[in-house]
Protein backbone atom coordinates (compact mmCIF):
# COMPACT_ATOMS: atom_id res chain seq x y z
CA UNK A 1 0.00 0.00 0.00
CA UNK A 2 1.38 3.16 -1.04
CA UNK A 3 1.43 5.87 1.50
CA UNK A 4 -0.52 8.34 2.13
CA UNK A 5 -3.81 7.21 0.55
CA UNK A 6 -6.97 8.67 1.67
CA UNK A 7 -11.05 7.35 2.42
CA UNK A 8 -13.80 8.35 3.49
CA UNK A 9 -16.20 6.63 5.41
CA UNK A 10 -19.45 6.31 4.28
CA UNK A 11 -22.90 4.33 5.36
CA UNK A 12 -24.15 2.76 2.23
CA UNK A 13 -25.95 0.05 4.70
CA UNK A 14 -29.21 0.69 4.17
CA UNK A 15 -29.47 2.01 0.72
CA UNK A 16 -27.62 -0.68 -1.19
CA UNK A 17 -30.38 -0.87 -3.15
CA UNK A 18 -31.14 2.51 -4.58
CA UNK A 19 -29.53 5.38 -5.93
CA UNK A 20 -28.37 6.56 -2.57
CA UNK A 21 -25.32 4.24 -2.05
CA UNK A 22 -24.21 4.74 -5.53
CA UNK A 23 -24.21 8.45 -5.15
CA UNK A 24 -22.28 8.15 -2.11
CA UNK A 25 -19.69 6.65 -3.16
CA UNK A 26 -19.57 8.30 -6.31
CA UNK A 27 -18.44 11.66 -3.97
CA UNK A 28 -15.89 9.62 -2.44
CA UNK A 29 -14.05 9.01 -5.72
CA UNK A 30 -14.86 12.25 -6.90
CA UNK A 31 -13.23 13.86 -3.97
CA UNK A 32 -10.08 12.17 -5.16
CA UNK A 33 -10.05 8.92 -2.18
CA UNK A 34 -9.09 5.34 -3.09
CA UNK A 35 -10.77 4.10 -0.21
CA UNK A 36 -13.99 3.57 1.09
CA UNK A 37 -14.81 2.77 4.92
CA UNK A 38 -18.00 0.61 5.30
CA UNK A 39 -19.54 -1.02 8.64
CA UNK A 40 -20.23 -4.68 8.50
CA UNK A 41 -22.33 -5.43 11.60
CA UNK A 42 -22.20 -9.11 12.18
CA UNK A 43 -26.23 -8.53 13.60
CA UNK A 44 -26.92 -7.17 10.05
CA UNK A 45 -25.18 -10.16 8.31
CA UNK A 46 -26.18 -13.21 10.10
CA UNK A 47 -28.88 -13.89 13.06
CA UNK A 48 -28.09 -17.58 12.92
CA UNK A 49 -25.01 -19.26 13.68
CA UNK A 50 -23.43 -20.02 10.37
CA UNK A 51 -26.07 -18.36 8.27
CA UNK A 52 -25.16 -15.44 6.01
CA UNK A 53 -27.55 -12.62 4.41
CA UNK A 54 -24.70 -11.22 1.78
CA UNK A 55 -27.03 -9.40 -0.37
CA UNK A 56 -26.10 -5.83 0.98
CA UNK A 57 -22.39 -6.59 1.63
CA UNK A 58 -22.20 -8.18 -1.94
CA UNK A 59 -23.58 -5.11 -3.28
CA UNK A 60 -21.15 -2.87 -1.39
CA UNK A 61 -18.39 -4.90 -2.69
CA UNK A 62 -19.63 -4.66 -6.17
CA UNK A 63 -20.29 -0.63 -5.73
CA UNK A 64 -16.88 -0.03 -5.12
CA UNK A 65 -15.09 -2.40 -7.53
CA UNK A 66 -17.08 -0.60 -9.66
CA UNK A 67 -15.54 3.29 -8.73
CA UNK A 68 -12.11 1.22 -8.76
CA UNK A 69 -12.11 2.09 -4.77
CA UNK A 70 -10.53 -0.31 -2.29
CA UNK A 71 -12.55 -1.54 0.40
CA UNK A 72 -11.82 -1.03 4.23
CA UNK A 73 -14.44 -3.09 6.31
CA UNK A 74 -15.11 -2.28 9.76
CA UNK A 75 -16.31 -5.88 11.77
CA UNK A 76 -17.94 -5.65 14.86
CA UNK A 77 -21.38 -5.73 16.50
CA UNK A 78 -22.83 -9.34 17.61
CA UNK A 79 -25.67 -10.75 16.89
CA UNK A 80 -27.85 -11.60 20.22
CA UNK A 81 -27.02 -15.20 20.04
CA UNK A 82 -23.26 -14.84 20.68
CA UNK A 83 -23.39 -12.50 23.62
CA UNK A 84 -22.56 -12.72 27.04
CA UNK A 85 -26.36 -12.82 27.61
CA UNK A 86 -28.39 -13.21 24.69
CA UNK A 87 -31.57 -11.50 26.32
CA UNK A 88 -30.46 -8.22 26.62
CA UNK A 89 -29.11 -6.97 23.07
CA UNK A 90 -26.18 -4.38 23.93
CA UNK A 91 -24.96 -2.10 20.96
CA UNK A 92 -21.60 -3.58 20.52
CA UNK A 93 -20.24 -6.11 22.75
CA UNK A 94 -17.48 -8.56 22.66
CA UNK A 95 -18.96 -11.90 21.87
CA UNK A 96 -19.10 -14.94 24.94
CA UNK A 97 -17.02 -16.72 22.78
CA UNK A 98 -14.12 -14.80 20.74
CA UNK A 99 -14.48 -17.75 18.47
CA UNK A 100 -17.59 -17.03 16.78
CA UNK A 101 -16.13 -13.66 15.56
CA UNK A 102 -13.42 -14.79 14.59
CA UNK A 103 -15.64 -18.02 12.34
CA UNK A 104 -17.62 -14.28 11.17
CA UNK A 105 -14.34 -12.77 9.97
CA UNK A 106 -13.04 -15.88 8.47
CA UNK A 107 -16.42 -15.76 6.52
CA UNK A 108 -16.34 -12.67 5.19
CA UNK A 109 -12.62 -12.64 4.15
CA UNK A 110 -13.17 -16.25 2.42
CA UNK A 111 -16.16 -14.73 0.67
CA UNK A 112 -14.60 -11.65 -0.32
CA UNK A 113 -10.92 -13.04 -0.70
CA UNK A 114 -9.43 -10.70 -2.82
CA UNK A 115 -11.63 -7.98 -3.17
CA UNK A 116 -11.85 -5.65 0.13
CA UNK A 117 -8.31 -4.77 1.01
CA UNK A 118 -8.77 -4.16 4.56
CA UNK A 119 -10.33 -5.13 7.41
CA UNK A 120 -10.76 -3.21 10.99
CA UNK A 121 -11.74 -5.35 13.98
CA UNK A 122 -14.02 -3.33 16.31
CA UNK A 123 -14.54 0.00 17.07
CA UNK A 124 -13.33 2.03 19.91
CA UNK A 125 -13.14 -0.88 22.38
CA UNK A 126 -10.95 1.52 24.79
CA UNK A 127 -15.02 3.15 25.63
CA UNK A 128 -17.05 1.31 27.91
CA UNK A 129 -20.10 2.20 25.52
CA UNK A 130 -18.22 0.09 22.54
CA UNK A 131 -16.98 -3.03 24.99
CA UNK A 132 -20.72 -4.04 26.15
CA UNK A 133 -20.85 -1.32 29.21
CA UNK A 134 -18.01 -2.64 30.65
CA UNK A 135 -14.77 -1.35 31.63
CA UNK A 136 -12.09 -1.06 28.50
CA UNK A 137 -10.15 -4.79 28.29
CA UNK A 138 -7.05 -4.22 26.24
CA UNK A 139 -5.33 -7.38 26.76
CA UNK A 140 -8.98 -9.06 26.08
CA UNK A 141 -9.34 -6.67 23.25
CA UNK A 142 -5.85 -7.99 21.73
CA UNK A 143 -7.09 -11.46 22.37
CA UNK A 144 -10.58 -10.87 20.27
CA UNK A 145 -8.18 -9.19 17.39
CA UNK A 146 -6.00 -12.32 17.76
CA UNK A 147 -8.67 -14.77 16.60
CA UNK A 148 -10.02 -12.34 14.10
CA UNK A 149 -6.37 -11.65 12.38
CA UNK A 150 -5.66 -15.30 12.19
CA UNK A 151 -8.59 -16.02 10.52
CA UNK A 152 -9.04 -13.59 7.86
CA UNK A 153 -5.41 -14.33 7.11
CA UNK A 154 -6.38 -18.08 6.55
CA UNK A 155 -9.10 -17.04 4.62
CA UNK A 156 -7.05 -14.39 2.48
CA UNK A 157 -3.43 -13.95 3.46
CA UNK A 158 -2.81 -10.45 1.12
CA UNK A 159 -5.82 -8.44 3.38
CA UNK A 160 -4.60 -5.98 5.60
CA UNK A 161 -6.11 -6.41 9.33
CA UNK A 162 -5.90 -3.65 11.62
CA UNK A 163 -6.91 -3.07 15.18
CA UNK A 164 -9.46 -0.46 16.07
CA UNK A 165 -9.60 3.10 15.95
CA UNK A 166 -9.39 4.50 19.58
CA UNK A 167 -11.27 7.36 20.74
CA UNK A 168 -8.74 10.08 22.12
CA UNK A 169 -9.89 10.60 25.61
CA UNK A 170 -7.62 11.50 28.74
CA UNK A 171 -10.54 9.89 31.25
CA UNK A 172 -9.37 7.11 32.41
CA UNK A 173 -12.13 5.12 34.67
CA UNK A 174 -15.02 2.12 34.29
CA UNK A 175 -15.82 4.63 31.65
CA UNK A 176 -12.44 5.26 29.78
CA UNK A 177 -8.91 4.09 29.14
CA UNK A 178 -6.86 7.02 27.49
CA UNK A 179 -5.83 6.19 24.17
CA UNK A 180 -2.01 5.93 24.49
CA UNK A 181 -2.82 3.41 27.89
CA UNK A 182 -4.75 1.48 25.94
CA UNK A 183 -1.84 1.34 23.10
CA UNK A 184 0.87 0.63 25.81
CA UNK A 185 -1.16 -2.09 27.52
CA UNK A 186 -2.34 -3.64 24.04
CA UNK A 187 1.59 -3.94 22.82
CA UNK A 188 2.03 -5.53 26.42
CA UNK A 189 -0.33 -8.35 25.75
Amino acid sequence: MASPEYGAQVFLWWHVHDKTAWRDASLVKEMGFGWLKQQFAWRDISNVRGDYAWDRTDRIVEIAEALGLKLLIRLDQPPQWAQTDPSTLLSNAPPAAFADLGDFCGAVAARYKGRIAAYEVWNEPNLAREWGDQPPDPAAYVELLKVCYLAIKRADPQAIVISAGLAPTDRDDEVAMPDLKFYQVMYTA
